[in-house]
């Protein structure tokens, strides 16, 4: 992995370009709200490592929906899926993460109810996947604290006060595998499925089992008969 360093690098700096030219968007109010920050962002860092498509690194990005009802935003919990494919020589892996994205600037904290529905969000997220995020959108920026952070905070935080890392220090830790989900591997419908159905699994196999109460109560029956059979010896 070291001697992909630099193309680890030189696609980070592309990342930060994209972040750093959408917050300007952002500033300039060009850009309105979260969704449209969010779309603008992900098409940027696609077009922006375009060119690296050629040299094994490859990202796409799932935009989820998140109008009427029981949309991809409120079953996952995330607006933003992430995959990455690294096809390098010696070195293949697709990966991605989830997260969601949340308008603030540092020392200003959410009001209550929008701290609490982000909690939820983030909690939604890492049921299914550790691999979980907030992007932080601000004016001098785009920052990233893990979903897992916000859950255990137990009163409203400034996100900024959660050791966020610049997105481009995020995307680089990405591309050298410190971070990424082996099961988001792709941004197609399956993907989506897959994690929704490795859940249920999960519930279904942590489910507890009731037990028969006939059953119960005959062992608790025979049990005071041994014991009584005991004391009259």
């Amino acid at each position: 992995m070291k001697k992909f360093e630099s193309a680890f690098g030189s696609a980070a700096t592309k990342v930060a370009n994209a972040a750093k030219k959408t917050a300007e968007e952002y500033a300039d109010m060009l850009i309105p709200d979260e969704p449209a920050f969010t779309s603008a962002l992900a098409t940027r860092i696609k077009d922006s490592l375009t060119g690296f498509a050629k040299g094994g690194i490859t990202w796409s990005a799932k935009i989820l929906s998140s109008h009427g009802p029981n949309t991809e935003e409120k079953k996952i919990g995330a607006d933003i899926l992430g995959a990455l494919h690294l096809n390098l020589p010696g070195y293949t892996v697709k990966k991605g993460f989830l997260a969601q994205a949340k308008r603030q600037e540092p020392g200003k904290q959410l009001v209550k109810n929008e701290w609490e529905r982000l909690q939820e969000q983030c909690s939604r997220m890492l049921h299914f996947s550790a691999e979980s995020y907030v992007f932080i959108y601000s004016l001098n920026g785009v920052y990233v604290v893990p979903a897992i952070s916000v859950v255990a905070c137990s009163s409203v935080e400034d996100l900024h006060t959660l050791h966020p890392k610049i997105l481009s220090a995020f995307y680089k830790e990405h591309f050298m595998c410190f971070v990424g989900d082996k099961d988001i591997d792709s941004t197609s419908p399956r993907t989506l499925n897959n994690l929704i159905a490795r859940v249920t699994i999960e519930v279904s196999g942590a489910a507890t089992v009731e037990p028969d109460k006939k059953v119960e109560q005959a062992q608790t029956n025979q049990g005071q008969l041994f014991d009584s059979s005991t004391e009259n010896q």
